[in-house]
């Protein structure tokens, strides 16, 4: 009889394809019996929820094959974090065994985006922060507290085998490390580390971003350029108890934030896109009101059937309610779910320049009666002023002082944000995109002349 051995490296590990990363491994075999594993997160209903969230919200209506979802943007992020993880541990060897480790940044990264409701990023700014003074990354935190708490904290086991005795995850841990934004987010006192790691979550470059870059462009087809993802890892690592990126990975790190420039440019601020979602303002908030009449906070089973999906099946149905109200919107979501474009653009205008002051938004009255002063027939038609916008960079990165990630420059033996500030400052401050919008209006072309004339009175200079 052969010889068998009593384990292998792959014994108790899963694979899944993806189309980004290659294989994707997890864990599906406890230590224990009564342990958990990755597995039983991945498999939990609060994340098998977001195979129901599409990972775009409206630019998935402009680039066909974006169809992609949270779910395998969450699977993508915690490959991403358990990779970061291995090049950190040698820092932290003393610390943690590398299963527990790897474990914790993965865990964090599969959870960061649980709480989102339907069309994701547009709930929040529409529907949560307006009416519940909520993120979807304050939600992910009451979710990870709450209904994936004893999940969470009986894994014992990663992929490099069993935790070692006594280690054991915290919830509050992995809630720590997915908060963002304002709001109260201590350092947990029992694991102050964490505040080290806290800017692959929450940073310039991180584990959600460095997913979705790679993902959002390859489902759109859109060639955004390379991110050397591999080059970016090698160099980044723990000193003097800071996140630091080695001054030899500065070049692929600047490469990475041009490339997520364009990739805002090209997709998410996408004049198309932005149409759709002014036509997606016009109906969400009122459709939140009717399927999620409470805080989700107080109604998790709820706001837990509240997909993307489930909102898109619901409002087909309006069409023919009983209510004036319901009817109303139930057209409204047919003539977006067919693509009728309401919105027609008339007016753009790109600023990039750094330090360039933010643009002054519009006024649509004003605009329309200094379009009637100039023999445009506006009757009936409607105006909207839509600015898309996101800062680059810090404004001034050489007040930065100690930000969670510094540079080594390997010739003078220092870590600091110096090297960092310089290479900041070669990139503009900001992508803005003022465009106007008009619904109902006769002749396009003789409007868009009419609004380029008092938008800019004078010839902007070819750069």
């Amino acid at each position: 009889m052969p010889d068998f051995p009593e384990s292998l490296p792959y014994d108790g590990i899963s694979l899944v394809s993806d189309p980004v990363h290659g294989y994707l491994s997890f864990v599906d075999t406890p230590a224990h019996p009564s342990g958990y594993t990755e597995r039983d997160l991945i498999d939990h209903p609060w994340v098998q929820r977001l195979r129901s969230i599409y990972q775009l919200q409206s630019a998935r209506f402009v680039f066909p094959s974006a169809e992609h979802t949270r779910f395998a943007h969450s699977l993508g992020a915690m490959h991403v974090a358990g990779r970061f993880a291995r090049q950190l541990y040698p820092a932290l060897s003393d610390r943690f065994s590398l299963s527990f480790f790897e474990t914790l940044l993965r865990v964090a990264a599969l959870l960061h985006d649980t709480g989102h409701g339907p069309f994701c990023h547009f709930f929040d700014e529409n529907v949560s922060l307006p009416r519940f003074g909520r993120s979807h990354e304050q939600m992910s935190q009451i979710l990870i507290r709450g209904p994936l708490r004893p999940a969470i904290e009986r894994i014992d086991r990663g992929l490099s085998g069993p935790f070692a005795p006594g280690e054991r995850l915290s919830a509050d841990w992995i809630a720590y490390l997915v908060g963002k934004g304002k709001g109260p987010n201590p350092v947990p006192e029992d694991l102050p580390i964490l505040e080290t790691l806290k800017p692959l979550y929450s940073g310039i470059f991180t584990v959600d971003n460095l997913d979705y870059v790679l993902r959002d462009s390859y489902m759109c087809g859109v060639s955004a350029g390379p991110v050397d993802l591999e080059r970016l890892l090698y160099y980044t690592h723990i000193q003097k108890g800071r996140l630091v990126l080695h001054r030899a990975g500065l070049g692929v790190f600047e490469q990475f934030i041009q490339v997520r420039r364009y990739m805002y440019a090209q997709i998410y601020f996408h004049r198309t896109t932005r149409a759709f979602d002014l036509a997606l303002r016009e109906l969400l908030g009122e459709t939140l009101r009717e399927l999620l009449p409470g805080d989700p906070a107080s109604d998790l089973d709820r706001y837990r059937t509240l997909t993307d999906h489930f909102l898109l099946e619901h409002v087909k149905g309006w069409t023919t309610a009983q209510t004036p109200a319901l009817r109303r919107l139930g057209e409204g979501w047919r003539r977006f779910l067919s693509r009728e474009k309401a919105w027609e653009l008339v007016y753009e205008r790109v600023r990039t320049g750094s330090g360039e002051p933010r643009g002054q938004v519009p006024d649509p009255d004003l605009l329309r009666k200094e379009a009637e002063k100039r023999g445009i027939k506006m009757g009936e038609a409607t105006l909207a002023v839509d600015v898309a916008s996101r800062d680059a960079r810090p404004e001034n990165p050489r007040s930065m002082g100690s930000a969670p990630l510094a540079v080594y420059d390997p010739l003078s033996g220092r870590v600091g944000t110096e090297l960092l500030a310089e290479m900041l400052e070669g990139i503009p401050v900001r992508q803005e995109i003022v465009r106007v919008f008009g619904k109902g209006i006769r002749d396009l072309s003789e409007a868009s002349r009419v609004f380029s004339r008092i938008l800019d009175p004078e010839p902007r200079p070819i750069p």
